[in-house]
């Protein structure tokens, strides 16, 4: 009887303890983001259509909802400040601008966004939040053609339509995060990124600025031209790839990262003509990825009629949810499922329909 008290007792204190941790984790003072146009909330609108950036409807630090911390705003995107504001009954600080930018890629503007980042990070209380969504922009900044007789720069691929090469993508993906892990008592705090080849399944949708379908408007200009020029089964798979080798890149590097202890070193590695690493992790600076992004179908309806390429509002509001809540699949909410072909899990045409649960970037 004795030993089972002892258990109880045992198991109760881990509870707490847990749970404590968890919670002093998670009550965010301060949210920054190192992102593109996505964290810009570009085109989010659509009605009028503005063209250009729109911060209060993006998923993370948009705040537009006054006195009622419960409330989305008047503009309907449920941003993971407001959803945590909500939680928590008091503001969370963050700047206005963000550090995102759109047109960002990880090649050239992760380490940028990261210095100002900790810049902002640093003058506030803490728990903070740094959070990492990039990628896009890699694949889709690329060229029409698959092979060029030179790209702009030795970090893009001349055999995969200039697109950043996977170990230069991963050079300053490690950069940006010896950048981040010396801010203290911060959670880092990274997105895979959006499954960019599922655009091809709204080839049909009509724009709302011009009386034409997405992929008419696609044929005419350079909207991730490289995918989307004709939605050829060749071009979905070459995305694909591409996005995925991405997205296990930053899988596999932020836990490598969360495994290094308070105090501890990053491993030193040389990748991309470049030694990275060697730096001190900062006390109480944890690291936490998230696959939801990546495994969320995303519907008609939250692709922006106005380029036929961004997050509409209800995409934004999406993206707040998944990020902050994680993502559920089901009968209902199918999610996008990896069956090892790359055409078809380009098109997420083949989904997720048991009972799996996909974490936020929050435990």
């Amino acid at each position: 009887m004795k030993k089972k008290l002892h258990t109880l007792l045992f198991v109760c204190t881990s509870l707490f303890i847990f749970s404590w941790q968890t919670n002093a984790q998670l009550n965010i003072q301060a949210i920054d983001v190192a992102g593109d146009s996505i964290s810009k909330g570009f085109n989010a609108s659509e009605a009028p259509c503005v063209n250009t950036d729109q911060e209060e409807y993006n998923w993370i630090t948009g705040d537009t909802h006054g006195a009622n911390f419960c409330s989305p705003g008047n503009e309907n995107v449920f941003s993971v400040l407001e959803r945590l504001e909500c939680d928590y009954g008091a503001n969370i600080f963050t700047p206005f601008p963000n550090h995102a930018a759109s047109g960002a890629r990880m090649l050239k503007d992760f380490v940028t966004q990261a210095s100002g980042i900790k810049t902002y990070l640093d003058t506030q209380f803490g728990p903070r939040m740094a959070a990492v969504f990039l990628g896009h922009n890699d694949n889709c900044s690329g060229s029409l053609t698959k092979t060029n007789a030179s790209c702009s720069s030795p970090d893009l691929d001349p055999n995969n339509y200039c697109r950043t090469k996977t170990d230069s993508f991963e050079r300053e993906f490690r950069k940006g995060l010896e950048i981040l892990m010396t801010i203290p008592n911060t959670r880092i705090a990274v997105a895979a990124p959006v499954r960019v080849s599922q655009l091809c399944n709204f080839q049909n949708k009509l724009n709302c600025q011009v009386p034409v379908t997405c992929q008419i408007l696609w044929g005419n200009t350079n909207i991730c031209g490289s995918l989307t020029r004709d939605c050829s089964p060749t071009r979905i798979v070459d995305t694909y790839l591409t996005m995925k080798a991405y997205r296990d890149i930053l899988k596999n590097v932020t836990a490598e990262y969360a495994a290094i202890p308070d105090g501890g070193i990053s491993k030193v590695v040389t990748i991309g003509g470049e030694t990275v690493g060697g730096t001190i992790k900062a006390s109480a600076t944890v690291f936490a990825y998230s696959d939801a992004a990546w495994r969320s179908r995303f519907k008609s309806e939250q692709l922006s009629c106005c380029d036929c390429f961004h997050p509409s509002a209800a995409g934004q509001d999406k993206l707040g949810q998944i990020m902050k809540n994680g993502l559920s699949c089901s009968v209902v909410n199918p999610c996008c499922k990896d069956t090892g072909d790359p055409l078809t899990d380009g098109k997420c045409a083949r989904t997720e329909v048991k009972r799996i649960f996909y974490s936020g970037l929050f435990y």
